[in-house]
């Protein structure tokens, strides 16, 4: 479902009041978006895995969280500091040479300390999910749209004093959430064995 077609799913499903008064349209359209940063934030989902290669600078316009920066020629793993940091070692931002470190300036851009133009580098990365307009389709997979749905419906319910129906969708809305969860961060059905040691080289059993 795109935006506005959850939009007239959460209203079949209680919300014409909303919808008609002053503001509803666009009240309906701030909780969808509301939900799903919310779906997307309760737990690092695979659908939201991303890289990026290039030379430094690298704007990424999507960034969430920063899970590796990598030098893609020397397979070398950066290590993270704060801008703070980059300043304390190089006041002037100006020293060249081989990059060993990586931050971040005004949320979205990535740069190296020292100063490396001349290698490229792959960053691993969680989005952060786009502002909608009606026709755009929210990033999460199509199989949990009704999750939004239902996470707006809490806030509808809410909004109209019926909190008895909004602890019920609620309820619903959590469990699931956790069928969610099964399904795409538990990859592995095999069975996980337990590492013990046993004192010699080569003992993990």
């Amino acid at each position: 479902m795109n935006r506005k077609e959850i939009r007239e799913e959460v209203v079949a499903q209680g919300a014409e009041n909303i919808l008609s008064a002053e503001g509803g349209e666009a009240r309906l359209n701030r909780w969808i978006g509301q939900a799903i940063r919310e779906i997307c934030d309760y737990r690092p989902w695979p659908f939201l895995r991303a890289t990026k290669e290039g030379t430094m600078p690298l704007t990424i316009g999507d960034l969430g969280h920063v899970l590796a920066v990598i030098d893609v020629a020397a397979k070398f793993q950066l290590d993270p500091i704060s801008v703070s940091q980059a300043l304390a070692g190089d006041p002037s931002q100006t020293a060249k040479g081989k990059a060993a470190f990586w931050y971040t300036e005004d949320g979205e851009i990535l740069k190296v300390t020292p100063i490396d133009s001349s290698s490229t580098f792959k960053v691993l990365y969680r989005k952060v999910p786009a502002a909608l307009t009606d026709n755009d389709v929210p990033i999460i997979p199509a199989d949990y749209h009704d999750l939004i749905v239902d996470r707006v419906r809490v806030k509808v319910y809410k909004a109209t004093d019926n909190f008895e129906a909004a602890a019920e969708v609620l309820k619903d809305y959590e469990r699931q959430l956790g069928v969610m969860v099964h399904a795409l961060m538990k990859r592995n059905y095999d069975k996980e064995r337990r590492m013990t040691r046993s004192g010699r080289g080569g003992d993990y059993l």
